[in-house]
């Protein structure tokens, strides 16, 4: 079997990745493996000829497709949640893994095992979570059989639908950000493509007003970007939540209330950093649930994909996502 410790390849980790416990448990034998490939982009033909030289190292019974249009993954992996596969790999971006832990929580199969190779546009879970970009790492994991059980967001809008999200939810002016990243052709590259996405959005959005309720607290005013974060990385590499967590018992909240693009360029090299901001615009919070509205249209966002829009109520729901993870991250 493939060691770890010998895999060299560089990894996406995060200076801080141990903020947060990592308990370990090992995958019954005998299982079986989907990997849900995200069918946009040459991104997907680098995977298959990896998976193909790599693929000798991998134990027990596989099964690869790649996606053909949007909702794709989430539609593959309810499908095979439920005809017994008990790994099901997504291999692509954020978007691709919100489309399968939405496609395995529609099955409600509690004890399938989700993991992610990073090959998208922003792959910022993977940032939070130290996944690696090295195939024989990820076939290393499967074959070990770790994972660990990390949250997952609810989003309930007021027809009583509802959508999971695996890292980070948001109200403002991510809407239109991911809006324009998705519509882009992104052969700039994904943080060029992130940063003009932004830019433009700044330069066209309108802060909206706000209404949020919680337990502990209750906030009202113009919001430029209202996050909800399991993660602590948006827009390719971006440390908007610092101290956010995929196993604590809430989500971070960060309130990025009235400010200008001069101020967001300002503080730009500290958002890459991982610091918070001392700014009186910016607020952090944690909330486990929290019901937002207002006489606005608001749209949300998760993971990089527009959800719908308002009014919703945002929950965590702790432990619900068996994550693939390697024995040394335990």
């Amino acid at each position: 079997m493939l060691k770890v410790a010998e895999c060299s390849e560089r990894r996406l980790l995060f200076h801080k990745r141990n903020l947060y416990p990592m308990p370990g448990v090992r995958i019954k034998k005998g299982s079986k493996t989907a990997f849900i490939v995200n069918g946009r982009g040459k991104n997907r033909l680098r995977f298959l000829k990896k998976f193909e030289q790599h693929k000798s190292l991998l134990h027990g019974e596989f099964h690869v497709v790649t996606t053909s249009f949007v909702g794709h993954a989430q539609r593959l992996a309810e499908e095979m949640a439920k005809d017994g596969f008990s790994n099901i790999i997504a291999a692509g971006g954020d978007g691709t893994l919100h489309e399968v832990a939405n496609g395995v929580s529609n099955a409600g199969q509690t004890d399938i095992v989700i993991g992610l190779f990073p090959n998208g546009t922003a792959n910022d879970y993977a940032r939070t979570m130290g996944v690696s970009t090295n195939i024989a790492h990820l076939f290393a994991q499967i074959n070990q059989g770790h994972f660990t059980p990390v949250n997952l967001g609810v989003v309930h809008f007021a027809d009583d639908q509802k959508k999971t999200f695996v890292n980070i939810a948001e109200i403002g002016l991510g809407v239109d950000v991911v809006q324009r990243v998705n519509r882009s052709s992104r052969w700039l590259g994904p943080n060029t493509t992130f940063a003009t996405a932004i830019i433009q959005s700044f330069l066209s959005y309108k802060n909206r007003h706000i209404l949020v309720e919680t337990d502990d607290w209750n906030w009202e005013g113009l919001v430029n970007s209202f996050v909800m974060a399991n993660g602590r990385f948006f827009g390719s590499g971006l440390c908007i939540a610092p101290e956010a967590s995929p196993v604590s018992t809430d989500l971070s909240v960060v309130i990025i209330c009235d400010i200008s693009i001069k101020d967001y360029l300002k503080h730009l090299p500290k958002l890459k950093k991982g610091e918070k901001l001392d700014h009186p615009q910016v607020i952090y919070k944690r909330a486990g649930k929290l019901k937002i509205t207002s006489n606005e249209t608001l749209g949300i966002e998760a993971d990089g994909e527009f959800l719908g829009n308002g009014p919703v109520t945002v929950s965590v729901e702790p432990k619900a996502l068996n994550f693939l993870t390697g024995s040394d991250l335990i």
